[in-house]
């Protein structure tokens, strides 16, 4: 089989090429041939160049791997100026979605895309960290801003309130630094009212045996990855997620690290493209 890759520069990404390769995928990156049996794109961001190959190459059929469909992205300020209308017209075309949450899957459909949607979870930077892995005090958020999430900042008022450390890093550590704070942090949490993952760091965080909090909104993403695993709180309550913290802040709940690790190995590389060649398979023979 042979698939072009649509793609920006991904740490997500790039780095499935040579895992498909090693599977017998032939892989084109950035452009495509009359001979690949699809064209798979994976951003919003590479859709002119999807649009641009698609009329070139009509006759392959397109992918769509959508990692993130955000509302609060859509309908707020767009300084990258992505075209989402051409994103959503080439949603429609695809022969399948592929998703990474049900939100996603979700959003979509409030918006009138009713293409068949595959569940596919996209796989996590999972490392094995050279240090000492323990409980320095402090409650780590993993997100970057979302400035247009109505929960924008219910954790940093929160900690303020309950004079608890917070760490902060915003995507601007180096990744030993980062790895640190992940490792000695007490636990994580995502407060955002829609993501389609919660945020990778969770799963990265929860390998090491962190608890992880999220919202209880329909449009979390982290839901689909962790369910009983984590803790929730009311989407619609500051309160109860100040509580929820605190109550947690008070009394950190003790995971089996074992159970961690085994429940985290199904986040890899070779899994998700392990799925995607599964989904290749039956689009093409169907």
């Amino acid at each position: 089989m042979k698939i072009s890759i649509i793609t920006p520069p991904s740490q997500n990404i790039e780095p499935l090429i040579p895992v498909f390769e090693s599977k017998g995928i032939e892989v084109v990156k950035n452009n495509a041939t009359s001979d690949c049996d699809f064209i798979v794109n994976t951003s919003c961001a590479s859709t002119p160049l999807l649009d641009r190959l698609h009329q070139k190459f009509q006759e392959v059929p397109i992918i769509n791997l959508v990692l993130d469909f955000y509302k609060t992205i859509w309908t707020c300020p767009n300084p990258h100026r992505y075209d989402f209308e051409l994103y959503k017209k080439y949603m429609k075309q695809s022969k399948e979605l592929w998703c990474l949450s049900s939100e996603v899957e979700l959003r979509m459909k409030e918006e009138g895309i009713d293409t068949h949607c595959e569940i596919i979870k996209i796989w996590a930077r999972l490392f094995e960290y050279s240090g000492e892995v323990f409980d320095r005090r402090y409650i780590l958020n993993p997100m970057r801003e979302y400035k247009c999430d109505k929960n924008f900042q219910w954790l940093k008022r929160a900690c303020y309130e309950l004079k608890i450390p917070l760490a902060e890093p915003n995507h601007k550590f180096s990744e030993q630094r980062f790895q640190q704070v992940i490792a000695e942090c007490s636990f994580i949490v995502c407060e955002y009212h829609e993501t389609s993952t919660g945020g990778l760091t969770c799963m990265e965080g929860h390998r090491l045996g962190k608890n992880v909090i999220i919202s209880d909104s329909k449009y979390q993403g982290a839901k689909d990855y962790f369910g009983d695993r984590a803790i929730y709180f009311n989407d619609n309550s500051y309160e109860d997620f100040k509580s929820t913290i605190k109550q947690t802040w008070d009394n950190t709940p003790k995971l089996n690290i074992e159970d961690c690790r085994k429940y985290t190995d199904s986040f890899t590389k070779d899994k998700m493209v392990d799925r995607m060649i599964e989904r290749l398979k039956v689009v093409k023979n169907g």
